[in-house]
């Protein structure tokens, strides 16, 4: 696999880990616009991310590691796996490309 195959696959992952270290540094003024990019990041999950999982969750630091995998982690998580599945389709169509194209 490529570098550019495995940043690629990364980036998903770097861009939570920087919104995560946004959210845990910045103060409560700042904190709305950073968490504005956090839920723009993890919308287009949402249908499939209900927050019904975990049950009733009462203490702050287990909300807190809640809301971080179902708004950061698992988008996170599902970007990298669809952009893989891009790159073995890709995969796949060339292999055919070229047994179609090749001379018997």
């Amino acid at each position: 696999m490529s570098w550019t195959k495995r940043l690629l696959l990364a980036l998903p992952f770097g861009i939570a880990a920087v919104l995560t270290v946004l959210l845990l540094g910045v103060d409560r003024q700042h904190g709305q616009r950073v968490a504005g990019y956090c839920f723009l990041f993890g919308t287009p999950w949402e249908w499939l991310l209900d927050p019904g999982w975990f049950g009733h969750v009462r203490s702050r630091w287990g909300m807190a590691l809640e809301v971080y995998s179902l708004v950061l982690w698992i988008p996170a998580a599902l970007y990298s796996f669809c952009i893989w599945l891009i790159f073995a389709g890709l995969e796949m169509i060339s292999r055919r490309h070229s047994n179609l194209s090749a001379p018997d």
